[in-house]
């Protein structure tokens, strides 16, 4: 009777490490529904658990892991308790052979992360561990691993990035910005998330997008030539048909203003030349403007042809030691 009882709590510990055959698994679950060995299934997954939250037992940790071992049965009934102890010996032995085993097996490679900024009057291009080709406008930031895992791939971005992303079977493709999550799985779209603007918005230009709440709520799913916009101030999210080619051309250089306010003119120019721009009165913001910009243009002369466009004159103040000033005033 006492062999059988110990037979049962070898099986028992084999279980609890995946070391039975069928055979001896399909055993054990019968012997199992008996409520009186299932109690005893139950005692040794108790001290299965505190092993498990213990380094490998070597003589320096000795005592300290056999304390916490005996503090975790402690608050088992006094009637089981010598049984229990005289049979934790077998688990923990397979325990400890399973630590020794794991002293052999490289250990889990652990994942880093890289930071790029795009400093403000700069923009940059990127390409992932996985193929992903990434161009950050001025004033952005990204961060992302070094190397993937499994089951998804993931970024964080503050400002505006567009994406070619690598088209990988099953393993999609997030973007995690301060207001939402963009997920694809191979496709090519432009997400801006600057901090200081109203909204946050993502433009397909091909595949398939779908746009998530920060709970991971799909709200929005994309086709080309749709952009999805989400006030920062509230939850909705709006979906237009757009140009997509309005919303990648800062890739080559160029900003394209289709009945554009000012104020949003003069927040890209900030980024795009590194400067500072001052309204004289508020009134001059909302003077809206269409047309293309031209990155590789000197700053004056783009201010030159807005003021041919509208009742403004710009002034340009050099700064040595920090950001050149832009103040627009009314023309009179």
């Amino acid at each position: 009777m006492r062999d059988d009882q110990d037979s049962r709590w070898e099986k028992i510990a084999g279980k609890l490490h995946g070391e039975l055959t069928h055979q001896e698994e399909t055993l054990l679950n019968q012997e199992l529904s008996d409520p009186k060995y299932a109690r005893d299934f139950k005692k040794a997954q108790l001290i299965e658990r505190q092993l498990s939250d213990i380094e490998f037992v070597n003589p320096e940790h000795r005592k300290k892991s056999w304390d916490k071992i005996e503090s975790g049965i402690g608050n088992l009934k006094r009637n089981w308790i010598m049984v229990i102890l005289k049979y934790a010996a077998v688990i923990t032995v397979a325990f400890i052979a399973g630590n020794l085993l794991n002293l052999h097996t490289p250990a889990k490679e652990e994942t880093r992360f890289s930071e790029i900024r795009s400093p403000h009057g700069q923009m940059s291009k990127i390409t992932l561990p996985d193929g992903t080709k990434i161009w950050l406008n001025s004033g952005t930031t990204i961060r992302y691993p070094d190397r993937f895992t499994d089951e998804n791939r993931t970024v964080t971005l503050s400002g505006e990035a567009y994406f070619e992303v690598a088209k990988t079977d099953h393993k999609p493709f997030t973007v995690y910005t301060a207001d939402m999550q963009v997920e694809v799985f191979g496709t090519s779209f432009n997400v801006s998330a600057y901090r200081d603007d109203e909204t946050t918005a993502v433009t397909l230009v091909e595949g398939i997008v779908e746009a998530r709440s920060l709970d991971g709520k799909t709200v929005a799913q994309l086709i080309p030539g749709q952009l999805a916009s989400k006030n920062k101030k509230g939850s909705a999210i709006t979906i237009q048909n757009v140009q997509t080619s309005f919303y990648k051309a800062w890739i080559e250089g160029k900003l394209y203003f289709d009945d554009q306010p000012l104020y949003q003119i003069a927040t890209k120019l900030e980024r795009w030349f590194n400067v500072e721009v001052e309204f004289a009165n508020d009134q001059l913001k909302s003077y809206k403007f269409t047309g293309t910009i031209l990155k590789n243009k000197p700053l004056d002369q783009i201010m030159q042809a807005l003021e041919l466009l509208a009742p403004i004159k710009f002034k340009h103040q050099i700064n040595t030691t920090g950001k050149d000033k832009i103040t627009i005033y009314k023309r009179t």
